[in-house]
Parts: structure tokens; C-alpha cells; sequence
């Protein structure tokens, strides 16, 4: 039996409280004595939970006060000097504000463990939102009506959200507790890396795409077992296609220099087909084009556009090609 170190915490407080079974007494009981460190945990953690067990505790310092003297007495005998009345009162007043401490750091301490975990959800229609940080201290910048569920706290071994419409995430690292999305079908686990997801609502497809480090990327519902033979491991620059009605994934190269436009504002062209730069006009601005002169979608274009208005961007191709466009809404017609 396996287990990371947050699970070991929570076994020890277990066999503290006399909860375990025979086999994780001797779990618990392994760990505490395999490093200094694991025994001092164990024994910060058996001083806190003694503190808030009223059953366990009876601090008394009147009886306190005359323990002490005891030992003085037989250890130094007759001729000890009695400790002067001053310390005597002291000595209650400090020992209470120690345990205050102690019972205050107890507390602190069993409501992050007991705490119920808050399922949030963050959405955005009209506009891409700011970054967003998450409880572990990772971020998401959500595009337009996208919308993502997460807990304001993570317990377990995985630090698990859902994900609607598209984002980017840049994940913080932590073997111990891997970063896990549930995206439409797919589930994406990773360590500690940035990456796309593309999940909105109506789509045959899911499509990931690794910015940086390595994602691990499978049908939801895979069986831990099946999980290597089912899923695809991606790297940078790599993209996985998902289709959840054959349940198969498709991994490919991301030629797309314009995938993150809609987070970073940046349109970039390089030789590209009139036909592919209105698709990403399209994805971008949220808009569809109606072409009336079909010959024109066979013209190349260079270019660069930084956070620019759709008119703008019209405006350029339109004095290229020497075409005209009209703009009605969420429709755009290029003559």
C-alpha cells in the first residue's frame, strides 16, 4: 500500500486518536519512526489533539504548582531554598497562556483538516476574464462564455475542477496531489505546466494543447488500470484531439500560430491562405463571413495584428485586395 505524505499526516492523526486498523498502526507506526522529521510531526500533531480532548485533559495548577515543589525538595533535600512567592504566582499565569497558544494553534490546525469543501464556479460571457487564481496557487484566464467549477479548497491526493468553453492554465507544481480537469469527456492530468483547453458547449471535438511541460490526457471514466494504454501523453507543442462520440483522442502537432489569440490579442499570418485567415478571424472575433467573390479566398496574406478592432483588420484586408466588406452584427460580407 502506497501512500504521499499528505496521506501519511492524516493516518498518524488516525492512530493517534486510536482510529486505525491493525495494518495502519503498523503503516503509521513505520513512517513515524523512518526520519527525525516524521517523528517530530508526530509528536507536534499528538500534542495538539491531546490539547482538544477534553477527555484526555485536566490541567490543574495549584496541583501543578505543588509537583514542582515536590521534585525541588527531593531533588536538593531539606536544604533547598523555597522558590520565592512571585515565581509561584507567575508560573500559573504563564503555563495557561502556553496552552491558550497551544489550543489556538489546535484549533487553526483541525479546522483546515475538517473543513467541508465549497464547490465555486467562475463565468464569463461578453469579455475574457482577468487570470484567476485558484486555491493551490495556480491560474486560469477563462475566454467568453466559458465557465469553470473548482473547490475553494483541495483534500485528497488530486486538486480536481471542471472546465466548460475554453481556457489557459498554468498549473503549480506538486507530485504529491497532480492538477486534474474534467473537460467534456476528457480528463487532463498534469504535475506542473501551461496549457489550452478547448471544450465549448455544441463542439464535436475537445482539443488540448501543451504550451509548456507534459499532460497526460484520457477519457473520463478510464479505469486506473487502463489509463496508460488508453490515454496520450503531450508535450509542448503537441496537441490531442478528443471526439466523445468515438472516444477516440488524436495526437498532432499544433501548427495553429494563432491558437491563443483570444488570451493574448495577437493575430499572426505567414504566407496564409485569405480562407484560413478568415477562420481565425472568425474563432477570434466571434463572427462569421460571408464571401461572395470566392476567387479572393485563394490570396496569401503576411501579417500581424495586435489587440486590433475586427473594423481594422477589414479595413487592411480589404486596401490589400482591393475588396469591400460590410459588417451587420455578427456578420461579416466581403464582396
Amino acid at each position: 500500500m502506497q501512500f504521499t505524505r499528505s496521506k501519511y499526516k492524516r493516518l498518524i492523526i488516525k492512530h493517534i486518536q486510536g482510529e486505525t486498523t491493525p495494518e495502519e498502526q503498523k503503516l503509521a507506526e513505520a513512517w513515524i519512526s523512518s526520519s527525525p522529521a516524521n517523528g517530530r510531526l508526530y509528536k507536534t500533531y499528538q500534542g495538539l489533539l491531546l490539547l482538544t480532548d477534553k477527555d484526555k485533559v485536566s490541567y490543574n495548577t495549584d496541583k501543578a504548582w505543588e509537583n514542582l515543589q515536590a521534585r525541588i525538595h527531593s531533588n536538593q533535600g531539606s536544604a533547598a531554598k523555597p522558590v520565592k512567592t512571585a515565581y509561584r504566582r507567575l508560573l500559573p499565569y504563564y503555563s495557561v497562556a502556553g496552552i491558550a497558544a497551544m489550543l489556538l494553534i489546535a484549533i487553526g490546525l483541525f479546522s483546515i483538516l475538517q473543513k467541508e469543501v465549497v464547490v465555486k464556479q467562475f463565468t464569463t460571457t461578453s469579455n475574457i476574464s482577468a487570470p484567476l487564481s485558484l486555491p493551490d496557487g495556480s491560474s486560469v484566464i477563462l475566454n467568453r462564455n466559458s465557465f469553470i467549477k473548482y473547490p475553494d479548497h483541495f483534500t485528497g491526493n488530486l486538486r480536481e475542477i471542471s472546465i466548460f468553453g475554453e481556457a489557459f492554465f498554468e498549473v503549480s507544481p506538486d507530485r504529491e496531489m497532480p492538477f486534474l480537469i474534467h473537460a467534456s469527456g476528457l480528463d487532463i492530468k498534469v504535475v506542473g505546466t501551461s496549457f489550452n483547453v478547448e471544450a465549448k458547449a455544441g463542439s464535436d471535438f475537445v482539443k488540448v494543447t501543451v504550451n509548456t511541460g507534459k499532460v497526460l490526457v484520457y477519457p473520463t471514466g478510464t479505469p486506473s488500470g487502463k489509463i496508460e494504454s488508453s490515454g496520450l501523453i503531450l508535450s509542448a507543442g503537441e496537441i490531442a484531439t478528443y471526439s466523445p462520440e468515438s472516444g477516440k483522442i488524436l495526437r498532432g502537432v499544433n501548427d495553429d500560430l494563432n491558437i491563443l489569440s483570444w488570451k493574448t490579442g495577437i493575430l499572426t499570418f505567414r504566407e496564409s491562405r485569405l480562407d484560413d485567415v478568415l477562420k481565425a478571424l472568425e474563432n477570434k472575433y466571434e463572427t462569421r463571413f460571408v464571401v461572395k467573390n470566392r476567387e479572393v479566398l485563394n490570396q496569401r496574406l503576411t501579417a500581424r495584428f495586435e489587440n486590433d478592432s475586427l473594423e481594422d483588420v477589414m479595413e487592411t484586408i480589404s486596401l490589400i485586395y482591393n475588396v469591400s466588406y460590410e459588417i451587420k452584427g455578427k456578420i461579416v460580407i466581403l464582396h
